[in-house]
């Protein structure tokens, strides 16, 4: 699920974009994304097949009632509705990790929207992510 999120927030457009080590993110940043219904399409490699699926799928998110540091993300997928989930998105008071994983880049795209880059390392396919 974080492959979406990181997707939805960056993936809005390209602007020129630098990453640092000093970026932030403000409570401001997340108000575009809070209360408007996302729907777009979820792509990621089955390694099965190794061949890319997509699937549709949509986004909520929603401001937490006891928190203002804090938003609710519902995930839905029409086609697949056992994978649906809802996750809460936690942003520390430093403005520098959201959802555990650090902020290395925000700027704003044409539009004025937010882009926000974060990173965190995991495992892919059961393998060290890079």
């Amino acid at each position: 699920m974080n492959l979406l999120i990181a997707t939805f927030l960056i993936a809005s457009g390209v602007s020129g974009f630098v990453l640092s080590k000093t970026a932030k993110v403000t409570t401001r940043d997340m108000q575009p994304l809070t209360g408007v219904q996302w729907t777009g399409a979820l792509t990621y490699l089955d390694y099965t097949s190794n061949k890319k699926v997509s699937i549709p799928s949509s986004l909520l998110v929603t401001q937490s009632a006891s928190d203002r540091l804090s938003w609710v993300f519902e995930y839905r997928y029409p086609d697949e509705p056992h994978a649906n989930d809802k996750e809460t998105v936690s942003l520390s008071r430093d403005g520098k990790i959201l959802n555990g994983e650090r902020v290395i880049g925000r700027t704003r795209l044409a539009d004025k929207t937010p882009k926000i880059v974060t990173e965190k390392d995991g495992m892919d396919n059961n393998k060290k992510s890079q």
